[in-house]
């Protein structure tokens, strides 16, 4: 390793590969800083391992020539697939360490996946593993914690909750609680527990258990500690019964009940530990891979898959066309930077319920107070655009946090308008200020903004922080607030963590107004289809005043050989892994007709 640091040392300071340089052993001791004495030794070891030609000069002193002639990408490659042999998650961290194109990257992750199973042993056919690359890591997968896409995904897999929302029944159905029940105008909600279900770490589920994994999401930190403004108590009646008690009805109760924040985990679980009770459970997850494992003593149907594997490889997020390397043999790809199909793969896409939005701030500063300047900005951010622009997996323009609820005239961006709204604004060249997490594409979107806006004499400071990092700022008062807007099989529970959620950026961003008309809505409302109704105008009436930008919809993939079976995109954009099969009739077929 250290002889390869040494060689892009002297890559980085000595350019075009090929060409001769004179140079001194003194000199090339400075630079790689150490002895004449060592220069020498390793220009003989680099020279012995063929990435250079040294010539030395006659005499001590006298100056000789080196020509550099190993490509470092090559190197690297070559060295990350030597460390592979021995541990995948060792050749993986070794490139990892080092800052190499997109194109070497694919190259090793085709080799690693696909052409030499990264030197291991290939496993017996009735092991059953869902391995693909990803472009950033899951430390965190404890939804105390986090409310983000690929590791609500995750999460889903690993968890359980109280019920499940239907979304084909548009109803809620039994998972750990066989039967429930509300009482006192839904101020009281007793659920019964199955019996037997046993979370990963083989203890028994129990009402303690399920009280705890509530009452958890008091701490102020808690993704959904919004959840819990309105419970006064809750406490088991029984090992496998247990009662909420609310300050103020609940008639809601069920769907929040099945978000990710009603996961149920053991007494004093660790937070950020992910022990529950799902199809899957954790068994490692570090900077380079993510492993989950069937849960043999899973209380439903056992999914198909024995495990799924994720790989985790910087950059990969906007991949453009160019960067795509084919490979015949991948076992699945989520991303578009595979979406070029083979003839023997299979493609499935939907477009993303969810979408990527652009809040501006509706109590505080310029930007609350002048709905002309709002307007200006409104104009000069044009979706299509942007997606034509910065492309990846960006696919449809977007006005509304629901594609059913769009096509409204108002919304229609007009540039030509812009400079004259602008003109007529209180704007005086003040710096707006934008926060966004790292990932997810939000690097590449607050830039277009930025310069976007720039052009007509809109500054904007971009501000990229960890997501976790993110959270913890006084997000109200930030000028604009840029990230993605998710959506559940839920409509109901969707626009409440829209608009009331920890984690919900737009939220921060809520005009006084709004959040007391959005707080009458959902405690007025008779019927579920009214309180979406109404918090449907409060959305209109918001993206009317141009305090939410929408922007895009992602097209989402899944990218797999014709032998997978059952993929079904959910409402996140992902694959199912308890529906997933591997057809191994349909594999030795194609295997014999070959």
């Amino acid at each position: 390793m250290r002889l390869l640091e040494h060689y892009q040392r002297l890559y980085g300071i000595l350019p075009d590969l090929g060409k001769t340089h004179a140079i001194t052993i003194g000199e090339l001791g400075k630079h790689l800083a150490c002895t004449e004495r060592n220069a020498k030794l390793i220009v003989h070891r680099m020279q012995q391992a063929g990435w250079i030609i040294w010539k030395p000069g006659k005499g001590r002193g006298n100056t000789s020539s080196i020509q550099l002639i190993a490509d470092l990408e090559d190197l690297i490659l070559a060295e990350a697939k030597e460390r592979s042999t021995v541990s995948m998650e060792e050749g993986i961290r070794f490139l990892q360490r080092f800052s190499i194109s997109r194109h070497t990257q694919q190259l090793f992750i085709d080799w690693l996946f696909f052409t030499t199973d990264g030197g291991h042993t290939k496993q017996i056919d009735t092991i059953d593993r869902l391995q693909f690359p990803s472009y950033r890591p899951l430390p965190k997968l404890d939804p105390l914690l986090v409310h983000r896409r690929s590791e609500n995904h995750i999460m889903r897999h690993i968890y359980n909750r109280l019920v499940r929302y239907d979304e084909k029944a548009a109803e809620h159905v039994p998972e750990l609680a066989h039967a429930w029940s509300h009482h006192h105008n839904d101020t009281v909600w007793i659920f019964q527990l199955r019996k037997g279900v046993r979370f990963h770490d083989d203890k028994e589920m129990t009402a303690e258990d399920v009280c705890y994994s509530y009452l958890r999401h008091r701490s102020v930190s808690s993704a959904y500690h919004w959840m819990l403004d309105n419970l006064e108590k809750a406490e088991p009646l029984h090992t496998y019964a247990i009662q909420f008690t609310f300050q103020k009805p609940m008639p809601y109760f069920l769907h929040l009940a099945a978000s990710m924040g009603g996961s149920i985990v053991p007494v004093g679980n660790l937070v950020g530990s992910p022990i529950g009770t799902g199809p899957f459970q954790e068994i490692e997850n570090t900077k380079t891979q993510l492993r989950l494992r069937t849960f043999e003593h899973f209380f439903g149907t056992r999914p198909f898959l024995d495990e799924v594997i994720m790989y985790f490889f910087p950059e990969l997020y906007d991949n453009q066309a160019t960067d795509v390397v084919e490979s015949e043999r991948v076992n699945f790809y989520q991303y578009p930077y595979a979406s070029k199909s083979t003839a023997n793969f299979q493609q499935t896409t939907a477009v993303d319920q969810g979408c990527k939005l652009l809040s501006l701030n509706g109590n505080k500063g310029k930007l609350a107070t002048d709905p002309l300047l709002r307007k200006a900005i409104f104009h000069l951010l044009q979706p299509e655009k942007l997606i034509k622009q910065l492309q990846g997996n960006r696919y449809l323009p977007a006005d509304r946090l629901f594609r059913d609820t769009e096509n409204d005239v108002s919304l229609l961006r007009n540039p030509a308008l812009a400079h004259e709204l602008l003109h007529a604004s209180s704007y005086q060249g003040e710096t707006f200020h934008l926060y966004s997490y790292t990932g997810a594409g939000n690097e590449l979107d607050g830039k277009w903004i930025q310069q976007q806006l720039a052009k007509t004499g809109v500054r904007v400071s971009l501000h990229f922080l960890p997501y976790e990092e993110l959270m913890e700022q006084n997000l109200q008062e930030a000028d604009m607030l840029l990230g993605e807007q998710l959506a559940d099989e839920s409509r109901l529970l969707t626009y409440l963590t829209f608009f009331q959620g920890t984690h919900s950026l737009p939220a921060h961003h809520l005009p006084g107004q709004s959040r007391t008309r959005i707080q009458q809505i959902i405690a007025e409302s008779l019927s579920e289809r009214e309180c979406v109704y109404g918090l449907q105008q409060e959305e209109a009436k918001l993206c009317t005043h141009h305090h939410f930008l929408f922007l895009y919809r992602l097209e989402q993939f899944a990218i797999y050989p014709q032998n997978v079976e059952r993929i079904q995109l959910n409402a996140l954009g992902w694959v199912d892994y308890t529906q997933l099969w591997f057809n191994h009739l349909s594999a030795r077929k194609e295997s014999k007709n070959e």
